[in-house]
């Protein structure tokens, strides 16, 4: 039984194909399809987003520890530390967004 099967027995919806004719049947399957690969799609495309978002939140997070120290030991670099780390978080934020 692939994915159009369940679909179609999920929702009473297979009775109904088999009322109408071969053509219309083939073509109801194959727009179902379309829906069902649709909605894979989207759902991995949200999956994958969710693990890009954690990975940056984690890495801007050890990033930003890792500011704080450089602060103390060489406290002159202060400013640059916190522009690379705010471009990281922005890059990440930016691909995020886009993806």
């Amino acid at each position: 039984m692939d994915s159009t099967d369940l679909v179609l027995s999920g929702n009473g919806l297979s009775q109904s194909l088999e009322r109408i004719s071969r053509p219309m049947q083939r073509q109801a399957r194959r727009e179902i399809e379309r829906v069902v690969v649709q909605g894979l799609v989207k759902d991995l495309r949200e999956q994958v987003r969710a693990h890009l978002t954690n990975t940056s939140l984690q890495n801007t997070g050890a990033l930003s520890e890792l500011e704080g120290y450089l602060r103390q030991i060489a406290p002159t670099g202060a400013a640059r530390y916190q522009h690379i780390v705010d471009a990281y978080a922005l890059g990440a934020a930016q691909t995020i967004a886009r993806w």
